[in-house]
């Protein structure tokens, strides 16, 4: 199962303002089935087997903040990442890349 998980993002000190990282972590059937979350994001945590930064964003006052809107992609991608099948994963992931 994927869910999104948030945590407030280290900056330098020449950023201001409020930053928070955004990332899709998979978890093993255990944590599943006993509905819990890791404590950080990381794949050193327990329950924990991969994980998908999707980066650290500024977090505003609106719901047109950088962070909101990373947030509910990370959702969608969650969503669809729970509705398809274990074999559309590595394709679905892939596809979500940057340029390169």
């Amino acid at each position: 199962m994927w869910i999104v998980m948030t945590s407030s993002a280290k900056m330098p000190n020449n950023c201001w303002g409020k930053y928070r990282n955004v990332a899709l972590v998979q978890l093993d059937q255990h944590y599943t089935a006993r509905n819990w979350t890791p404590k950080m994001i990381s794949t050193h945590a327990r329950g924990v087997l991969s994980v998908r930064h999707m980066g650290h964003h500024f977090d505003g006052q609106t719901d047109r903040c950088a962070y909101v809107r990373a947030y509910h992609l990370a959702q969608q991608r969650a969503d669809a990442l729970n509705n398809s099948t274990p074999d559309a994963h590595g394709e679905m992931l892939m596809s979500w890349g940057g340029s390169a």
